[in-house]
């Protein structure tokens, strides 16, 4: 991703720590994000036939026409691999080692080899702006071969699901980066379909909001996809979460030293193999189904040393934490974590209700020589109140019991860092009226493409269909589903404002968790 200066600065200067890698932020420590509804062009950016065309409802490929970026796949009738594999009576399928199995390519293969399209005229530049909506007969921006399939855990069930894409060069190994609407040059992304999300926007709008003080949040940008020429409805094309210099920019791995940058991520169990780190967490039951795997360096180029350090690296300040020494000079966690991070990763999922955060789709990086940091982010699908099985919009602080954060949480200092830095983000860059504002204005840019992406997905809202849906693919009990699109904004609406109402008026109560009374049996 990157990040440029708010502000005035030399444009020598941008350049040089753009390409370097460096997080570019304000005076006040704000991360620059592109917000494409605010900076790329609009459908009011069209000229009047235009803006006509890229209003219809027409999904048909001869006849569609958008404002916004447009992908277009061909698959050549290939079957798109990922979805879960299920037996004759409909059970998930495991193998021995209890990883979860997915359906294969004809040939056995993870992925198909597919050829991908994006057409965006006027580039992402609103001041460059061209006047002429997308449309499949254009020239597209670039076109490239890609390996592609169906990712996620629960997700990729769905009516509606994600894809992960690799760009390659024809012989499919061969990586075919490009630079997509203005978020680097890079080969691997992701294709989020919002279909449990009848809102359409969580995703977009967490990673934009919460991305602008949590470094390395992928950038995100929304398009309408259309695969073998059908129109498959609006998706948000995201970065993926990987070492880069556009991405996570953490020192390059040295396979002639033991000693290591890393990326890992804690997900669920069913979904890793022999890499899965067997860590104190994992070892001792602090978290249950559900274990850590190393993405950086990635299996083709980890050494069999670094694998070893980075699991006893983790290992010891997992130990450390979850020890009577946890919060004392000589062995404080602070040693070992960088400490802000993990106040803003509690404080962002907290706000959201995201009930898998610190569990599930969890990210932690370190630069070598560096502390451990919580981050980057990673979805919010079933984020504010939209999870699957009950509302939670009553639900206390969901950060105190999950690996790590139950501990941090019984330190005061931790505790006070975590209620100033709640008021300090609500004053300004989480208050209410930039989050509804925010949304809005979100809505308001997208405008046709809502009504475009339910003439495919609109029995989803239909109250006569939705009871006759599968529970993997609808919210629990059936009467929390909304029944139109408007209805799903206000529900979104009125998730954030119940959840920071109840954060204002009971953030301070975090420090009954710190008291010395709460900690007994961790003092030392």
């Amino acid at each position: 991703m990157k990040y440029r200066v708010i502000g005035i600065l030399a444009i020598v200067v941008m350049i040089v720590l753009v390409l370097t890698g460096v997080a570019l932020s304000d005076n006040t420590g704000r991360i620059y994000r592109y917000h494409q509804h605010e900076q790329s062009r609009t459908l009011d950016d069209l000229s009047d036939g235009e803006k006509e065309a890229a209003s219809s409802t027409a999904i048909d490929a001869e006849n569609f026409a958008s404002h916004l970026p447009v992908v277009s796949i061909t698959t050549d009738g290939q079957e798109i691999p990922g979805r879960p594999l299920r037996s004759e009576t409909g059970e998930r399928v495991y193998d021995e080692q209890g990883t979860a199995q997915d359906t294969l390519a004809a040939d056995g293969s993870t992925t198909i080899p597919v050829e991908l399209s994006l057409y965006n005229n006027g580039g992402s530049d609103k001041e460059a702006v061209a006047q002429t909506a997308n449309r499949l007969s254009d020239k597209p921006e670039f076109t490239t071969q890609a390996e592609m399939r169906i990712r996620g855990h629960s997700s990729s069930s769905f009516d509606k699901p994600s894809y992960r894409l690799t760009f390659t060069l024809e012989d499919r190994v061969t990586a075919n980066p490009q630079e997509v609407l203005d978020m680097g040059v890079e080969e691997d992304w992701v294709l989020h379909g919002p279909y449990l999300d009848k809102s359409l926007i969580r995703n977009y709008m967490a990673m934009n909001l919460f991305g602008e003080f949590i470094p390395y949040t992928p950038d995100v940008r929304f398009v309408e996809l259309f695969i073998d020429d059908k129109y498959q409805g609006l998706y948000v094309l995201m970065e993926t979460i990987k070492h880069d210099v556009n991405r996570v920019n953490i020192q390059d791995s040295d396979p002639n030293s033991t000693n290591t940058s890393f990326l890992v991520t804690r997900d669920w169990y069913d979904n890793m193999d022999e890499s899965q780190l067997r860590d104190f967490i994992d070892l001792t039951f602090k978290a249950t189904s559900t274990g850590t795997e190393i993405a950086y360096p990635n299996e083709l180029y980890i050494t069999d040393g670094q694998r070893e350090w980075i699991e006893d690296y983790l290992n010891e300040v997992e130990k450390v934490i979850y020890s009577y020494d946890y919060d004392t000079p000589d062995y404080g966690y602070w040693k070992y974590l960088d400490t802000d991070s993990f106040v803003d990763y509690a404080l962002v999922n907290d706000i959201a209700l995201n009930q898998d955060a610190g569990k599930f789709s969890t990210w932690f990086y370190q630069d070598l020589g560096g502390r451990l940091n919580a981050g980057p982010l990673w979805d919010f699908n079933n984020a504010f109140d939209n999870g699957f099985e009950q509302s939670v919009l009553g639900t206390s602080f969901i950060m105190l019991d999950k690996p790590i954060f139950s501990m941090l949480f019984r330190d005061e200092q931790f505790t006070e860092r975590v209620i100033n830095r709640y008021r300090e983000l609500r004053a300004d860059l989480l208050s209410d009226e930039r989050i509804l504002n925010y949304i809005e204005e979100v809505v308001e840019y997208l405008g046709p493409a809502i009504e475009r992406n339910y003439e495919v997905w609109g029995y989803t809202l239909d109250p006569n269909v939705i009871p006759t849906l599968g529970s993997s693919q609808r919210l629990e009990p059936v009467e929390r589903n909304p029944t139109s699109f408007e209805e799903a904004i206000e529900d979104l609406k009125n998730a954030i404002t119940t959840r920071l109402r109840w954060l204002d008026a009971n953030i301070e109560t975090l420090r009954q968790y710190s008291h010395e009374s709460a900690v007994k049996e961790y003092n030392h």
